[in-house]
């Protein structure tokens, strides 16, 4: 069998190696850009490590990670953030982010009364007894719930912080969505860790592994153009090939890169449902320092401003050269504007806030700023988890392909869908080849 994988991001290198871990399976990576792992992109830049987005992962003793780390022979080492060293900004004060129930009683976002009714709602989403899971959206609930002001406020927050959107949609994300994943985050021993070495420790073991199978290909800078089907063969014309022949098409890029790839072809009415979805951008700002400028906390979260810092060599120490600090700021972005300008403004409003905050607790950080990349309105996911947008099924009725990503059903949020969805495709190809070969010695 020789399969065609359309992306070398995440969920395209999961799948493949996956497959290519099973003999008499053949295959390519098709990759558009010069290198591999989509927005899980790594470089280094005077002796920085600089990712496209966060390279946080939530979770991870629940985490799609775990199976592949065992599945796929994957090592590579993790921290956890401080909670201790996790905070919020609120009015210009600093105050304990609620992480845990020792956190929710210490800090300064909600009264004595609010802090024992937010314990009461965590204690009920851990036993997956939330009725926010009954709820169409976080807003619904949020409406005919009696908490205060606060509390509905800090369950915004939460959501856009763990979602990479604004609180304003974070009010769209279904309450299933929610319940069932911070039933999981609550139920963590550790709830955000760092892959020591970022994206890369991963991307570029999956690599080496599809690599060392001479049947299988990565073909970098190398976008697929077009495909059509004829004897039940895939036919993919690329930017420097025709006539490639395969038995199967996974698609592992943004849902709207595969609806327009399609848009001529005989399967584009059954990707007309989610050819509108919209994606997650932020505004992410990295900074590397020659020094530790000051290291107050290991994460500030502005709740006025709906932003972030992350001192991200707090945790991963191998991102800086000796005695280096790297921030990342991201600020989540709307994505509603009059015209052009208004955008325009808008984004340098939120550079304007982030720089600010910069200032609040890192003095004089333009002095020692060796390294600096502002990346507006950078997508961290090719689909928005909410009401509005539908998420791609791993195969959908009325196409021939599987389809996998952070914009495909799968577990998880982010990263962990394209993880969980890349795994189900390898798995489901896998088990439908051995049910094929069953079938043909009997």
């Amino acid at each position: 069998m020789r399969i065609a994988i359309v992306g070398g991001g995440l969920a395209g290198l999961t799948a493949a190696a996956y497959l290519s871990d099973r003999p008499g399976v053949q295959g390519t990576v098709f990759e558009r850009s010069p290198q591999l792992g989509g927005r899980a992109f790594t470089y280094e830049k005077s002796g920085f490590t600089l990712n496209f987005g966060a390279h946080a992962v939530y979770g991870i003793d629940r985490h799609t990670l775990l199976n592949m780390e065992n599945e796929l022979k994957l090592r590579f080492h993790s921290k956890q953030v401080d909670k201790r060293s996790v905070v919020y900004a609120k009015h210009g004060q600093l105050t304990p982010a609620p992480l845990d129930f020792v956190n929710i009683m210490k800090t300064g976002v909600l009264t004595t009364m609010e802090k024992f009714r937010f314990v009461a709602e965590i204690a009920a989403v851990i036993t997956n007894i939330h009725h926010l899971k009954n709820y169409p959206t976080l807003g619904e609930y949020l409406n005919q719930s009696n908490a205060s002001p606060d509390v509905k406020e800090l369950w915004e927050h939460l959501v856009s912080s763990n979602f990479f959107i604004t609180p304003e949609e974070a009010r769209k994300v279904s309450g299933e969505v929610i319940a069932e994943y911070y039933h999981n985050l609550f139920l963590s021993q550790k709830p955000v860790n760092y892959i020591l070495g970022s994206w890369s420790t991963i991307t570029n073991q999956l690599a080496d592994k599809i690599s060392r199978n001479e049947d299988w290909e990565i073909a970098v800078k190398e976008p697929v153009e077009s495909i059509s089907m004829e004897n039940d063969k895939f036919i993919l014309n690329t930017k420097t090939r025709e006539s490639l022949v395969f038995d199967q098409v996974i698609f592992a890029m943004p849902v709207q890169q595969i609806v327009k790839l399609l848009e001529t072809s005989p399967w584009s009415s059954a990707l007309e449902p989610y050819k509108n979805n919209t994606s997650t951008e932020v505004l992410v700002y990295d900074v590397g320092f020659s020094k530790v400028v000051n290291r107050p906390f290991h994460y500030i979260s502005d709740m006025n401003n709906k932003l972030f810092i992350s001192d991200v060599s707090a945790t991963d120490h191998t991102v800086v050269p000796d005695g280096g600090q790297l921030l990342q700021g991201i600020a989540y972005l709307n994505d509603d504007f009059a015209d052009e300008n208004e955008k325009k403004q808008y984004l340098e409003s939120k550079t304007l806030q982030m720089e600010a905050l910069f200032d609040a607790y890192y003095p004089d950080w333009r002095e020692h700023t060796v390294v600096k990349r502002v990346s507006k309105k950078a997508m961290v996911a090719s689909v928005k988890n909410i009401q509005s947008n539908k998420l791609l099924p791993v195969q959908l009725a009325g196409t021939p392909f599987f389809f996998c990503g952070d914009g495909c059903e799968g577990k998880g949020e982010l990263a962990e869908r394209a993880f969980s969805s890349g795994r189900k495709v390898a798995q489901t190809i896998l088990a439908n080849t051995s049910q094929t070969r069953e079938l043909s010695y009997s």
